[in-house]
């Protein structure tokens, strides 16, 4: 039996329904009450408010054991500061030719319109880093006049403060803010770019060169060995994440991610496989991704080779074993699914993999 669309998923962290995302690229004024998003590597300005489901349990309350505590009280969740927060305090940042955002028509506005999510609007502004510095330190001590206690939150823990939806704003406005940080100046003159006025672009003046953003595609890949009824299983090297993973890896130039899924495995563990099985995708802002999932069987012989650069360690694991699903990532929702031995039913790839 095949999987239905409903049937294929669990909740990952862009599940957001009923509430929708919308990105579509417009140059808007915000009202004073729309949200900011303002990130501090990656960290986002936040403070505690209470749920409007104070009754019902925090969002991370089926976090499995060995997961990082919610650090959220029950009854609270987080909200980001609104533009007439920042604009009262002073904290907007330039909005003249010496700084802030740039446009190709020589104008700077103080704002820059990202995405709404339900019913909220969110913007990136440049901040004036010495206001806002007062403002945490009004926070920090209990100035409630001034605002709540506003704090820089990492946008790990988003999940842990009740609101799907906002975590998915949090989460996914670090993408872009990332993408505009690093997008000053032209890679290819030098020169400073300017923002595009129909599109979400930004452009050089000098050369014409143009960037748009750029999502990275990569794959995860569930490996079963038909044989032992077992799934492999991986811990990265070099990375503070020492859970059991997935093999994955980012496509390269001319690949297919089916390619991308027989290359990654035979050079983190050495294997070969067949027989995949596309099972949904997910984005993954913290590395600017788009993520693929795979399942896929054994093909031939089960001996790990390990690559000892990319990987501190894989071995074949009883599917009992896997770890639960976290409702966030990917990688999770595809172990829930090995857990209940029903990756069979979604269908092969097109392609003689």
């Amino acid at each position: 039996m095949v999987a239905t669309s409903r049937e294929r998923r669990a909740d990952v962290f862009q599940d957001i329904e009923p509430d929708s995302y919308c990105n579509d690229f417009a140059w808007v004024e915000p009202d004073p009450e729309d949200r900011v998003l303002v990130y501090r590597g990656a960290s986002v300005l936040a403070a505690p408010a209470p749920r409007a489901d104070a009754g019902a349990a925090p969002a991370s309350a089926d976090r499995v054991e060995g997961d990082t505590a919610s650090s959220a009280p029950v009854g609270q969740t987080l909200v980001f500061p609104t533009y007439g927060l920042l604009e009262d305090a002073g904290a907007i940042g330039p909005d003249s030719a010496e700084g802030g955002i740039a446009r190709a028509d020589g104008e700077h506005p103080s704002a820059l319109f990202l995405f709404t999510v339900g019913d909220e609007a969110y913007f990136r502004c440049e901040v004036d880093d010495e206001a806002l510095d007062e403002l945490l330190s009004d926070a920090s001590a209990g100035d409630s006049d001034r605002a709540p206690a506003w704090r820089f939150v990492p946008i790990s823990e988003l999940r842990d403060h009740g609101s799907r939806s906002r975590a998915f704003a949090g989460f996914v406005g670090y993408e872009y803010d990332s993408w505009y940080v690093t997008r000053r100046f032209c890679g290819r003159c030098g020169a400073a770019l300017v923002h595009d006025l129909v599109e979400r672009m930004v452009r050089c003046p000098q050369c014409g060169c143009m960037e748009f953003p750029k999502l990275f595609p990569a794959v995860i890949v569930g490996i079963v060995d038909r044989e032992t009824d077992r799934v492999l299983v991986s811990r990265y090297a070099g990375r503070e994440y020492k859970r059991y993973a997935l093999i994955a890896g980012f496509c390269e130039m001319g690949e297919t991610v089916e390619e991308t899924v027989h290359r990654e495995v035979k050079e983190e563990v050495g294997l070969a496989v067949k027989n995949l099985r596309y099972y949904r995708s997910q984005p993954w802002p913290p590395s600017s991704s788009l993520l693929f999932g795979f399942f896929c069987d054994l093909d031939g012989s089960d001996a790990i080779t390990l690559d000892e650069h990319e990987l501190e360690h894989a071995e074949w694991l009883d599917r009992a074993d896997l770890p639960a699903d976290d409702g966030h990532s990917l990688t999770r929702d595809m172990m829930r699914v090995l857990r209940e031995r029903s990756e069979e039913r979604f269908p092969a790839t097109s392609l003689p993999f």
